[in-house]
């Protein structure tokens, strides 16, 4: 059964316990006023029975209005003048359905009475305009909670798709990147080709694992090794020229971050700050949680300049991470990338940390 339809067989349940105590409020009235039980119970159905088929023709109403009908305008023109009519008409067969009870079922005098059947129509009136409010109202409350689920179904579906379509863009790039660095060293260094080999191997492991499983967020110390195999393969291409310096706070190596959120730092570091200098330089890598424990911060230091124009590939990777931060975390992640005070230049993530994973 469908959600609509589940809400709607909930509204006629609501709507017959309803109608059941009003009928049960005309027969506690009766019997209190001194009728025996059946007749309590018979005027009550009199008295009832007219304004349930009213309030059931105002609901029914509601929903073809709500269903947004092509005919709406003559269909509310429609349900206004049926309103009016079966106000009309209920209060007189209250009083026919009355007079049966009493003079024909009861064999006792009965008399109209103006003001009782006055009664009647502003009764019948108010009951019709109340279950129709409060019908429209329900009915336009459930139709804005479904159009809000399905937006945020759709903000889900649009963000899983957005960061599906970065992570492929970005596994490409990596890989396209570590293979030039490699066939660099096929004619100057087999032997060291071989081993990067070997090192490029693991690297694409880890690449296509991401890649077919879809993989958003992994441990910190599995993004540290992957980071650690990649620097080993530069370090065969750029020997002492390259030098790290590792700041990894243990507790934050079991906290998740999105994959491939380390290693272009260190490759924007390595390829624009360290491998354009003749005597190479050295880079910093840093991960802590902040003292609040609610967030954890990434930052990747070199002291050279080490900054990536956004057309050339170094920068491909950085605006790649930027717009999947941005996706995965929906603005609580930020990323910041400027000089430092020594004249090096430096890549700042702030992350939340994922609580419950």
């Amino acid at each position: 059964m469908s959600l609509g339809r589940e809400r709607q067989r909930f509204a006629d349940v609501a709507a017959l316990a309803i109608w059941v105590v009003y009928a049960s409020t005309y027969a506690i009235t009766f019997a209190l006023a001194g009728s025996p039980i059946p007749v309590a119970i018979r005027g009550a159905l009199a008295n009832a029975a007219p304004d349930g088929i009213l309030a059931l023709a105002a609901l029914r109403s509601s929903r073809r209005i709500d269903r947004g009908d092509p005919a709406a305008p003559r269909l509310l023109q429609r349900y206004l003048v049926r309103g009016v009519v079966l106000v009309l008409l209920t209060a007189p067969v209250k009083s026919v359905l009355v007079w049966i009870d009493t003079v024909i079922v009861a064999s006792t005098q009965y008399q109209f009475s103006p003001g009782i059947i006055a009664w009647h129509f502003f009764l019948s009136a108010l009951i019709y305009v109340t279950v129709s409010a409060i019908s429209h109202a329900w009915l336009i409350a459930q139709r804005l909670r479904e159009e809000e689920a399905h937006a945020v179904r759709a903000d889900a579906l649009r963000a899983r798709a957005e960061i599906a379509a970065l992570r492929a863009q970005l596994n490409p790039h990596f890989l396209f990147n570590t293979l030039h660095s490699v066939l660099g060293l096929i004619r100057r260094d087999p032997a060291k080709a071989e081993a990067a080999l070997e090192k490029l191997g693991d690297l694409m492991r880890y690449a296509t694992r991401v890649h077919r499983h879809g993989v958003d967020w992994i441990a910190l110390r599995h993004e540290r090794d992957f980071v650690e195999t990649y620097l080993d393969l530069e370090a065969i291409r750029l020997g002492d020229r390259l030098r790290v310096v590792r700041r990894v706070d243990e507790a934050a190596l079991d906290q998740l971050v999105p994959t491939f959120s380390l290693q272009p730092l260190v490759e924007n570091a390595v390829r624009h700050g360290v491998a354009p200098r003749a005597e190479g330089g050295e880079i910093s890598i840093a991960a802590r949680l902040e003292s609040d424990g609610q967030r954890i911060r990434l930052e990747v230091c070199n002291d050279g300049i080490g900054r990536a124009p956004e057309t050339d590939e170094g920068g491909l990777g950085l605006r790649v991470l930027r717009e999947r931060l941005d996706a995965l975390y929906h603005g609580a992640a930020s990323m910041s990338a400027g000089a430092t005070p020594a004249g090096g230049y430096a890549v700042v993530l702030v992350l939340p940390v994922r609580a419950g994973e």
